[in-house]
């Protein structure tokens, strides 16, 4: 019998021995450790005067074949699996915890947006599918003013070389004040694993938007933040320690990773090893014009070391800053891909805003080793101020991907994009020597809003960690300098018109001469007299008639000047009238985006009285310009200058017109001369002037941020057309090569 039972725990020993061999064998993602991407974002939804209710929303990444996400059954899905994965539905599946003391019961779901099998990952959402249909994210009410940290996690976090334990916590900050500030916290999205290139120098950008406009910065989380485990109450177990980061990564607070994994600083013995993976933890943080931080958000992801013998494929036409766009318009993004083996790549979307193909379809194409990725975007009107950062991938045939993403923000204000600058020197792979001359047609905006232009240069085609530079055809226009422009341009008094007494006082001093010269000559016809008048009594008879004469001719001309000065100070009644309007251009049906508009009146005008709206494109001031018949005006840099003795006025508007556009100038009847006399009616141009299509030229010796161009170095262009209102177009991206 012992012998029987000694047999048996043999082998039961050796059967244990050998399910713990299995175990080893497979693969890390088959154990428990399968959270790999966290983010939060909230936005308040309602305020009642007793209670503020927020929005939560996440998005997560997850080990694709872990159990907790693998196997179509019953079980695991709860009867909402959707073959292929994405669609389907894990209910009741985690706990939010709201910072207040309560938490969701019961639990929230999840639903699958996208599944990777290359990089064995599943991105998930949060919501709530408690009444059969699918609402993204979940409310919470708040009932007192306060900041609340909103946080859940678990304890089964994918393993990375800077260890900083296996639990995981994401949390973000919700402050509230009942009947008060509606912030919105910021939105950002990565992929669950970004991969990357061994032996060679990365840069990878963190993209985010904000509902408000707030300033964003980027920050190393702490270990606290993110690596601190709690009960199923909530209950916190702080960590110690400060949170490791990956070696040598830089994060810059514009959101910009740079982290350089050549053998010779990061080495196969220092995690440098293909597969080794490291863990970043960031918080994104929006502030207030004083820098103080209103909230944050966290981005928790893994870098992933990839073969150094496998260059990514080259991502083209990522849309640059945030991308606005209007309830029920289309926005088309048209990416490309090509990878250096000649095979085609294949794109996708880890996480795109809908799964309704009428609001967010994709379609593909491919021709030679390069693949266009088309995307049609028209949010609806419950998409209305809401914002996203989609992540896009390209992968090669041997699996490495390279990942971008870009920002979005729906507006419920109707606009039209402008056209799309199209470029046109250098010519795509042009060899250059600098300083570089580039030449583009600018944009048309159907709305008529004046179109501003950015160009980008950069040394990758994804212009990643590329600032871009205001481009400005032409200088602004300057008046020729003259004294009348020299005493507008500094306010010298102006000639005053004095009371009576000064007139009186002018007149006598301007009398002074004469009376010196009938005093000379009094004197010399009584030398005469005295000479040739020898009796006394005729001598004063002729002083008597000469006295009488002078007297006479001296009354005569106090007269004249009596005349002449109530001629001079009789009232101006004439009303003030426009002369011309024209701009800088000759032909008025070809005029260049940069020229100025110059109104002359018929009179020297009072220069307090000739305004025009210098603030926003309202229809202010005396003087305007308008596209659409003056629903809205264009925005000038400043006050009209005055030139021509007060007669003429220059208009600088504050951005570049619009190309091929038609605008009419009118002048309002608050306009008044020097007198005090306004026009005795309304002016307005018949036919106006007419903007041309007529290229740009720009001339630069180096990129944005001073660095100048390097010899036998290639660099990417593009030019981006911007409207007031968020609208936007890109132009092709392409390359020169400077060769001195």
């Amino acid at each position: 019998m012992n012998t029987f039972k000694a047999e048996v725990n043999k082998i039961i020993l050796a059967l244990t021995s050998v399910g713990i061999v299995i175990l080893l064998m497979f693969p890390v993602s088959l154990s428990a450790n399968h959270f790999r991407y966290g983010t939060m974002s909230w936005e308040i939804i309602s305020d009642n005067g007793t209670h503020k209710t927020i929005r939560l929303k996440m998005e997560n990444g997850w080990t694709a074949n872990h159990g907790g996400f693998n196997g179509a059954n019953s079980t695991t899905y709860n009867g909402l699996w959707v073959s292929g994965y994405v669609g389907s539905i894990k209910n009741n599946y985690q706990r939010i915890y709201w910072g207040d003391g309560t938490y969701t019961n019961p639990k929230v779901d999840f639903k699958i947006k996208s599944r990777d099998t290359t990089t064995n990952d599943t991105i998930s959402i949060m919501g709530d599918y408690s009444s059969s249909t699918w609402t993204d994210g979940v409310t919470h009410s708040y009932s007192d003013n306060g900041t609340y940290v909103v946080y859940w996690g678990g304890s089964e976090r994918e393993a990375t070389q800077n260890s900083n334990g296996l639990n995981w916590r994401n949390a973000t900050t919700v402050t509230i004040t009942i009947g008060g500030d509606n912030n919105t916290s910021p939105v950002s999205a990565v992929p669950s694993i970004v991969q990357i290139q061994d032996n060679t120098t990365f840069t990878y950008q963190l993209n985010s938007t904000d509902a408000d406009g707030d300033n964003l910065t980027y920050r190393w989380g702490t270990r606290a933040e993110f690596f601190t485990s709690f009960s199923g109450g909530g209950t916190s177990s702080n960590v110690s320690g400060n949170y490791t980061e990956p070696t040598g990564m830089t994060l810059s607070s514009s959101g910009l990773v740079n982290w350089d994994v050549r053998d010779s600083v990061l080495s196969d013995g220092d995690g440098g090893e293909e597969d080794d993976r490291w863990g970043a933890v960031i918080m994104v943080e929006d502030r207030l014009d004083n820098g103080s931080v209103k909230s944050y958000i966290p981005l928790d992801f893994v870098f992933k070391i990839a073969s150094a013998s496998n260059a990514p494929a080259s991502l083209g036409g990522i849309p640059t800053g945030t991308q606005t766009v209007s309830v029920g318009n289309t926005k088309t993004f048209t990416i490309t891909s090509t990878d250096d083996s000649g095979v085609a790549p294949t794109i996708t979307v880890l996480n795109p805003p809908s799964d309704n193909s009428s609001i967010w379809d994709n379609t593909t194409s491919t021709s030679g080793g390069t693949t266009t990725f088309r995307i049609d975007f028209t949010p609806d009107s419950s998409m209305a101020g809401n914002t996203y950062v989609v992540n896009i991938r390209s992968t090669d045939n041997a699996g490495m991907t390279k990942d971008q993403s870009f920002s979005i923000q729906v507006s419920s204000v109707s606009n039209a994009d402008p056209t799309a600058p199209t470029l046109i020197s250098p010519a795509n792979g042009d060899n250059v020597t600098s300083p570089v001359t580039f030449r583009f047609a600018g944009s048309t905006d159907s709305d008529g809003d004046n179109v501003s232009y950015t160009m980008y240069i950069c040394t990758n085609s994804g212009f990643v960690g590329c600032s871009g530079t205001s481009v400005t055809a032409g200088g602004n226009f300057v008046p020729p300098f003259n004294q009348n422009f020299h005493d507008n341009l500094i306010p010298w008094p102006s000639p005053l018109y004095a009371a009576t007494i000064s007139q009186q006082i002018s007149q006598d001093l301007s009398m002074i001469p004469k009376l010196f010269i009938m005093l000379g000559v009094l004197g010399l016809l009584s030398v005469i007299i005295s000479l040739s008048v020898k009796n006394i009594t005729h001598r004063r008879i002729l002083y008597v008639l000469f006295l009488i004469i002078i007297g006479t001719v001296s009354c005569s001309t106090s007269s004249s000047n009596d005349d002449e000065l109530a001629e001079e100070n009789s009232t101006d009644t004439t009303a003030p009238t426009v002369s011309s309007v024209s701009t800088t251009a000759d032909n008025q049906s070809s005029v260049s985006v940069t020229d100025n508009i110059t109104v002359t009146f018929s009179e020297a005008m009072d220069p307090t009285y000739v305004t025009t709206s210098t603030s926003d494109t309202n229809c202010a001031g005396t003087i305007r310009v308008s596209h659409n018949n003056f629903s809205t005006c264009v925005r000038m840099s400043s006050e009209p200058v005055s030139s021509n003795s007060n007669k003429t006025f220059t208009l600088d508007p504050y951005d570049n017109l619009t190309v091929s556009t038609t605008y009419k100038t009118r002048v309002t009847t608050g306009v008044k001369d020097t007198a005090g006399n306004a026009m005795g009616s309304q002016y307005e141009t018949s036919s106006g002037f007419t903007t041309d299509n007529s290229s740009i030229n720009v001339s630069n010796s180096g990129l944005a941020d001073g660095t100048t161009y390097s010899n036998g170095t290639t660099y990417y262009w593009k030019v981006v057309a911007s409207d007031p209102k968020g609208g936007s177009a890109q132009s092709e991206t392409w390359s020169f090569t400077v060769q001195e």
